[in-house]
């Protein structure tokens, strides 16, 4: 049996050689091509053996070529490789080889031996003389055919600079696809989770209601593929020819040739059809070489999606963000697995402020709503600048209040330190929000009050189908919102919890601010009490004996030693006259003295908001 084996390894004739010791078989090896064709015709094998490695052209195009020559009909041909080799199978079975085996250095001689095993299975085959002439001329169609995929090859490697437009790639592949089919006429229909868009190219000699009719043939067959589901209407917007596709079209002829291709991405799910129209018929060669073309480019365009998806998120978040949060933030969620986050939800420490103007309902009974509206855009402006330069988020506003994050989306190792501060930082910019034109109640003066707590929240993408908006839910959230609302009580500016308290001691920052603690409340809702503290402008803002004072009244009355409570209590207000947590005390003292409370635990109960 005469085998010729076309392989550039050196190793391959040993393992032939040892596999077929002792056997009735001639082997000859071949590592030119062109050579190898020559002795196709002048040895006549029975069996010819590629190694599906062999490059340029492929040994895989090589077996395909072979089995569609007619006079090479009675030779089997056998692809094998090494066991790193990767391949796709369709592409095996395109070449049409009568085996495929993979040779292992583990047992090469049983994989030759299966090789050679496809002539043995058939006895008393006639192997027909095979003139040099056909081989030659199919030689030649090889290598040219070789050649147009090589410059494909090339085109669609050349269009990853374009990878930031989908327009442009799809203009230069219908371009290609127009010049290796020979084909006046190209369009592509690309679907993505974004939208479905419709290009194509066209000769100038091609008239409106031929492509009329075309596109209508295209996005039929689109959406007969069902990945249409939304049924929409596909436009298709025509791009420039950079060729001259005039030449491939006699205008006494009529485009009656149509053929189309799916497109199918890395998961081998149709993503767009690619189509075309001639008016001559098309040979195997063309459907092979635009089929080639289609199959190339599709990496390319799965790439382009995958960009245009990626840069619409980051328009969004941009968009959504570049009021409320700083710039950093925005760049650390842009480049961030921040997609999958904000959509299943996650559990995470933040730290959440509550701001408000005091009696803004008695400010906006004074003034016009266009008075009202552009006040608090000024007071918004300075406060949200406020907000993101410490790091923090808006989450929304509510009215004349504003919800603050610091801790998401993007946390800090400090995350208390940064929104205390910027508490502060609001307290003290309030004398430069304007109030021109604003009339305010008799004897009252614009003020705000602050409310802040750390704790773990669920953060997420929350809302309808229609509308979502990242944001965080929780008891932490309310208990923000519920000692914003007892600064007014107390009388201080800025109200922070225990846990926002510890936060800062534990980030090394307990010395930056003057927290005081005044009282446990339970507020509404809560079962559990909870300390709260005064962030005071400075630690000289009261005398330290008002503040030993107050400290000694606050232990005795946590004891439910009210009587000598309210003398400290009496005490501390000397100090500072109308200091209304004090005077809150020294009345709740009072109070209890006169009507002892019923298990008492050191805390009071807020049973309004």
């Amino acid at each position: 049996m005469k085998v010729l084996v076309l392989d550039n390894s050196h190793v391959t004739p040993e393992l032939f050689a040892e596999a077929v010791e002792n056997e009735n078989i001639s082997l000859s090896f071949e590592n030119s091509f062109e050579v190898f064709l020559k002795e196709i015709s002048e040895i006549n094998p029975e069996l010819i053996l590629i190694n599906a490695n062999f490059h340029s052209p492929s040994g895989i195009e090589i077996a395909r070529t072979l089995k569609n020559i007619e006079e090479l009909n009675e030779i089997k041909i056998g692809l094998y490789c090494n066991a790193n080799f990767s391949f796709e199978k369709n592409r095996i079975d395109e070449a049409g080889a009568d085996v495929f085996v993979h040779i292992t250095n583990d047992d090469y001689e049983k994989g030759i031996r299966r090789l050679l095993g496809i002539v043995k299975e058939e006895k008393n085959v006639s192997v027909p003389e095979i003139g040099m002439k056909s081989v030659s001329e199919n030689a030649i169609n090889v290598l040219e055919h070789f050649s147009k995929k090589t410059a494909v090859l090339q085109n669609v490697y050349s269009q990853i600079k374009s990878l930031d437009s989908i327009e442009k790639i799809a203009g230069e592949f219908l371009n290609l696809i127009c010049e290796t089919g020979e084909v006046p006429c190209s369009a592509i229909i690309i679907k993505d989770s974004l939208e479905t868009s419709g290009y194509y190219v066209k000769a100038g000699n091609i008239t409106d209601s031929e492509i009329e009719e075309f596109l209508n043939v295209c996005k039929s067959d689109f959406d007969n593929l069902g990945i249409n589901a939304k049924n929409e209407n596909i436009k298709s917007a025509e791009l420039p020819a950079t060729k001259s596709l005039e030449n491939y079209r006699v205008l006494d002829e009529k485009l009656s040739c149509y053929e189309f291709f799916e497109m199918r991405n890395s998961a081998n799910e149709i993503f767009a059809t690619v189509h075309v129209i001639s008016e001559n018929s098309f040979t195997p060669t063309d459907r092979h070489l635009m089929s080639y073309c289609t199959s190339q480019s599709a990496l390319l365009f799965e790439n382009a999606q995958i960009l245009k998806k990626k840069i619409f998120f980051e328009k969004r978040i941009r968009r959504a963000f570049s009021r409320f949060v700083p710039e950093q933030i925005i760049d650390d969620l842009v480049s961030s697995d921040f997609t999958d986050k904000v959509s299943v939800g996650e559990k995470r420490n933040v730290a959440v402020l509550f701001s408000d103007i005091r009696s803004f309902t008695n400010i906006s009974e004074c003034n016009k709503p266009e008075v009202i509206v552009s006040f608090l855009n000024r007071y918004f402006t300075i406060m949200v600048n406020i907000i993101k330069k410490h790091g923090g988020t808006i989450d929304k506003f509510i009215g004349d209040a504003i919800m603050a994050l610091f801790g998401a989306p993007v946390s800090y190792e400090d995350n208390c330190r940064r929104a205390v501060a910027a508490a502060c930082e609001m307290r003290e910019a309030l004398g430069t929000v304007s109030t021109e034109g604003v009339v305010l109640p008799n004897g009252m003066k614009f003020s705000i009050g602050i409310g802040i707590n750390y704790g773990d929240v669920i953060v997420g993408s929350i809302g309808s189908n229609d509308k979502t908006d990242y944001s965080v839910i929780g008891d932490n959230v309310n208990l923000a919102s519920r000692l914003e609302g007892l600064t007014k009580t107390y009388g201080s500016m800025i109200l922070i919890s225990d846990s926002t308290k510890k936060d800062i001691e534990d980030s090394g920052a307990g010395d930056d601010f003057s927290i005081r603690y005044l009282d446990d409340v339970k507020v509404k809702g809560k079962a559990k009490s909870v300390p709260i503290y005064g962030v005071d402008s400075s630690p000289d803002e009261f005398p330290p004996l008002f503040k030993d004072c107050y400290s000694k009244g606050m232990e005795l009355y946590k004891q439910g030693i009210f009587h000598l409570a309210k003398e400290y209590f009496e005490k501390a207000l000397a100090e500072v006259p109308e200091e209304k947590a004090s005077s809150l005390m020294l009345e709740r003292c009072k109070d209890f003295i006169e009507n002892p409370p019923e298990n008492w635990d050191g805390s009071i109960t807020f049973k309004t908001k």
